[in-house]
């Protein structure tokens, strides 16, 4: 019964939806067209049959599935039945025997060709943009619409004869997505008169994006405006790796957390289910995964989606040499060629005169139990090009970076966590991390709405440094994060002897907060009594505080912000906010130890409390009235 509670609670969360509004000023008398290149799946395909017919082979089709659905409710009512014994095996064969009967003319030969003549139902820019999909397609086929319905707020009335949907056969290796995009690109341009187009690229969108500015932004430079490529697949996807290899662990409480960040609750509610035992969700995908490779195993993108690390290896261990020779060599060409020169393609494309910028996730602890920082699904490494230590650690104190892509001294490319050294991205002063930000989450935040607003609708070039109120290291502000924190008059995410008082703001647009505690790790600061101090809905307060900052740079500390949401189902919280020391001299760096655990708030007495509690759910309460009585300890005697 338990099981099937947290099944049920998680559909429930799943299917829950959240509206946001923004606040951005944009003042333009003309507009670029915008071409969305969607995040992977996104594209609607058909096959042509030998009557002459068309049949819909990829897209949500509701009446379809519930017609699916209702067919197999028996199968499905005992499937759950099965599985609250602890038989995943019933319900991912029934499930899986449909995904392939439903999908099996999305296969594709060993050779990465399709089995079946499939077809993306738009193709330029004449059937693809909002104002013809609007009037003649009820709207399908619109990518990424509350993103665009922003954008569109800024234009006018007529913003939907600006928006062009990119599609493609999102199966094909992404060098054949990146020439679909490279004709589409013209034919917007034709179509519109245009002088130039502003991309938009997202997820596998992003990968797509990044590899037609390798092969082919240098020649279109002067067709080309902004490029935002938001949480890109540059280098993959570790849930390639996943998918291949079958060594997936699901990180379940993760994974709830990444619902609630999506539809952006303000209740904890994988506390709710943390208690729970989740593993058999790891016993479905065991029984669900062989299904899922008998349509897709020998898709060209989810072979490009490897990780460069572990590619080869994949490669050879699971694909036939010779009747795979032609999506080997295909593969191959991206893995070795394309990818290890995007760095340098990059660059000479911003030399040409293109806005590229990159915004990405980190500090997310991958879903299938990948040890990458990211957010949740790309590895900060792959979508950005920066070097980071595994998750969970980070470079030691006095850190330097390596300066591989950008050489500039002064230049600070190392992230507050020292988990991330951006200085060998691809584009090092134009990308911006955000910690704590999930895949797809772009909008979620009034941060990342403001700065992908900004960089579309700014023709002048910005970087990093363009606008103080965009760093490049930024702690998310979803508002199911509840708490931000800054000190006020250092940089986000650094703090110096500048510094007198710990901003902290309410991301919350539901509920007032009230501080219990804040606690800091690493430096002997004593902040003034801040006990239960209310701090409104979009609200925000200084706590000052007595000590002195250490006389170093290059060491990290922590904040820790207790709290309770007045009002919510879960009100207790607590959120880590991590902070480099800037004030003066480099501390040595310990070259014997590179890599520490990244949480300074290591305790004895708090680790030995925890090892008598079994659950999960308990042991982070016991962590948060732990950390709330020594910190008002500390902050009061």
């Amino acid at each position: 019964m338990k099981k099937f509670i947290a099944v049920f609670l998680s559909l429930v969360i799943a299917l829950t939806l959240s509206v946001q509004t923004f606040a951005v000023e944009v003042k333009r008398d003309e507009f670029y067209p915008i071409i969305i290149v969607p995040g992977y799946s996104s594209s609607g395909l058909y096959m042509n049959n030998e009557d002459g017919t068309k049949t819909h082979v990829w897209g949500i089709d509701t009446n379809l599935i519930l017609k699916r659905v209702l067919a197999r409710s028996i199968d499905l009512a005992k499937s759950i039945g099965e599985l609250t014994k602890g038989n995943a095996k019933y319900i991912a064969d029934t499930v899986g025997g449909e995904f392939a009967e439903m999908f099996e003319h999305m296969r594709c030969n060993p050779d990465g060709s399709s089995v079946y003549d499939v077809h993306t139902y738009t193709s330029t820019a004449a059937d693809s943009s909002n104002t013809y999909l609007l009037a003649n397609e009820d709207g399908k086929y619109m990518y990424e619409q509350e993103i665009m319905g922003m954008y569109g707020s800024y234009i006018g009335d007529d913003w939907n004869d600006y928006i062009f949907n990119f599609s493609t056969d999102f199966r094909m290796n992404v060098e054949k997505c990146a020439a679909d995009l490279d004709k589409y690109i013209d034919s917007v341009l034709e179509y519109t008169g245009a002088e130039k187009v502003n991309l938009y690229c997202v997820s596998h969108g992003g990968q797509v994006g990044a590899t037609f500015l390798n092969l082919y932004g240098e020649k279109k430079a002067d067709k080309l405006n902004n490029v935002l490529l938001t949480v890109p697949a540059i280098g993959g996807s570790p849930v390639a790796y996943g998918f291949f290899t079958g060594d997936i662990k699901f990180d379940e409480e993760n994974l709830l957390y990444f619902i609630e960040n999506g539809m952006m609750f303000e209740n904890d509610y994988h506390w709710l289910l943390s208690n729970e035992n989740l593993d058999f969700l790891d016993d479905i995908l065991h029984y669900f995964l062989p299904y899922v490779r008998h349509i897709m195993e020998f898709w060209g993108s989810m072979w490009d989606f490897v990780p460069a690390e572990e590619y080869d290896k994949v490669r050879d261990g699971y694909l036939d040499g010779n009747a795979s020779a032609e999506l080997i060599k295909r593969t191959d060409r991206f893995h070795h060629e394309i990818y290890p020169s995007m760095t340098k393609k990059l660059q000479a494309c911003v030399d040409a005169g293109i806005n590229v910028y990159i915004i990405a996730g980190t500090g997310n602890r991958d879903i299938i139990g990948y040890k990458a920082t990211g957010d949740a699904i790309i590895s900060t490494p792959s979508s950005t090009g920066a070097t980071c230590a595994p998750y969970g650690e980070r470079f030691n104190d006095g850190y330097k970076t390596l300066g591989t892509v950008c050489e500039n001294k002064s230049h600070n490319h190392l992230s507050p966590s020292m988990e991330v050294d951006a200085s060998t991205a691809y584009l090092p002063e134009y990308t911006w991390f955000v910690d704590g930000f999930y895949h797809g989450m772009t909008i979620k935040s009034d941060y990342n709405t403001d700065l992908i607003t900004t960089l579309m609708y700014n023709d002048e070039r910005a970087d990093i440094y363009t606008y103080p109120e965009f760093p490049q290291f930024h702690a998310d502000t979803n508002r199911c994060q509840a708490v931000f924190a800054r000190f006020n008059n250092s940089v986000e995410g650094y703090v110096s002897d500048g510094d007198n008082a710990l901003i902290i703001e309410n991301c919350s647009k539901k509920y007032d907060l009230r501080i219990v505690s804040v606690s800091c790790g690493g430096m002997d600061i004593k902040l003034d009594n801040g006990f239960m101090k209310a701090v409104p809905v979009g609200g925000r307060i200084e706590i000052p505080f007595t000590g002195d900052i250490p006389n170093v740079s290059g060491v990290k500390t922590q904040v820790t912000v207790n709290y309770i949401q007045v009002g919510a189902v879960t009100p207790f919280g607590s959120r880590t906010f991590d902070f480099t020391i800037m004030n003066g001299n480099n501390v040595d760096f310990d070259s014997e130890n590179p890599i520490v655990n990244s949480d300074l708030s290591q305790d004895m007495l708090l680790e030995t409390i925890l090892k008598i509690i079994p659950s999960l759910g308990l042991q982070k309460l016991a962590v948060l009235v732990y950390n709330t009585v020594k910190a008002l300890l500390i902050n009061f005697l």
